[in-house]
Parts: structure tokens; C-alpha cells; sequence
């Protein structure tokens, strides 16, 4: 098996409090299986023509957080990341 590529990312101080505290709980083992569980999860929400972006729509992912909500989001109700 070839080893696998590394990519440095700039992530947002909430994101890394974020994957800090999934790694801490041990749900995740390090940092970039949590980053491959949320791309893992991207994918999927592009394949199912959901787009996850905030140009694309504001809705994508909060809305499928909410269980399929149409209630648009708010800019108080998003974080930084």
C-alpha cells in the first residue's frame, strides 16, 4: 500500500476546539479521522445534490443537522467553520 498523501489545512479556532474535543472524547483516534469523517460526509451531501457550501446554499448542512429543516439559517445561528 502507498503511504498517503499529507495536506496542510488553516482551520478556524472553532474547528480546532472542535476536533480536539472529538479526539479527547475517543470517538476519533486523531485529528485527520475526523477530518476524512467530514469529508467522508461532504461527499455524500454532493452526491445527494445537497449542496454543503455557503455559496452553494446556507441550508445544506444545517438544514440536514436539523433533520431536514427549511428553516434558513441565521447568521447568529452559524459559527466560524
Amino acid at each position: 500500500m502507498s503511504p498517503t498523501p499529507s495536506l496542510n489545512v488553516s482551520l478556524t479556532p472553532h474547528l480546532e476546539r472542535f476536533i480536539a474535543a472529538l479526539v479527547s472524547s475517543s470517538r476519533y483516534q486523531s485529528a485527520s479521522e475526523v477530518v476524512r469523517a467530514g469529508l467522508r460526509l461532504l461527499v455524500k451531501f454532493e452526491a445527494d445534490g445537497l449542496p454543503a457550501t455557503e455559496s452553494g446554499n446556507q441550508n445544506g448542512i444545517a438544514a440536514r443537522a436539523r433533520g431536514g429543516s427549511k428553516k434558513p439559517v441565521q447568521p447568529a445561528d452559524r459559527r466560524d467553520g
